[in-house]
């Protein structure tokens, strides 16, 4: 008759299975250590609204952002993005940053300005600097400078665009979260 001992098996299954446990626990401490658990910031929570000001014929023609209540928002940490028809089957897309270039119509500011509540601008109104609060309203300005704005070409007339629908997107950068997505028409 023989006999078996497998008193031998017992202890090498016990040590496969805490070298198992040690390398899980190894890689899970090296991976946060490592960065692979991404953070982001909160997306604010914001009521907004996008809509036109004047007429496409009339001089005075503006892009109307506003903040109707939520969270105050630093300009800095936005991107607006639009897109809009060209006439010719295609589409203009145009996008705003804080780092975006200065207007050509008033080179000291970037459009969208964010007026106070008395509708002026102050030395913090420009696009990137300032803070959005609920109340407050950011604006193109004139004509010309919604033309440049919305990517328009030079010498080629809002007028033209009348009727036209605008789709705008704003962007909450440190999130890549989608704050405002609506569309308006250029009347």
């Amino acid at each position: 008759m023989r006999f078996f001992v497998e008193d031998a098996v017992s202890a090498v299954i016990g040590v496969m299975l805490m070298l198992a446990v040690t390398i899980i626990i190894a890689s899970t401490v090296a991976a946060f250590a490592g960065g692979a658990s991404t953070t982001f910031e909160d997306t604010p929570s914001a009521s907004l609204a996008v809509y036109c000001d004047g007429s496409v014929d009339d001089g005075n023609f503006n892009i109307i952002f506003e903040h109707l209540g939520g969270d105050k928002i630093s300009t800095d940490d936005l991107k607006i993005v639009t897109w809009i028809e060209d006439g010719g089957g295609g589409v203009i897309k145009s996008n705003h940053t804080a780092k975006s270039p200065r207007s050509s119509y008033d080179p000291y500011l970037r459009l969208p300005c964010v007026y106070d509540s008395q509708m002026s601008l102050s030395n913090d109104s420009e696009f990137g600097e300032a803070l959005w609060k609920p109340g407050a309203v950011a604006g193109t300005d004139s004509t010309d400078a919604t033309r440049e704005f919305l990517g328009i070409p030079e010498g080629d007339s809002l007028g033209n665009y009348g009727g036209t629908p605008v789709e705008v997107t704003i962007v909450y950068l440190p999130s890549g979260n989608t704050i405002l997505k609506t569309e308006f028409l250029l009347e």
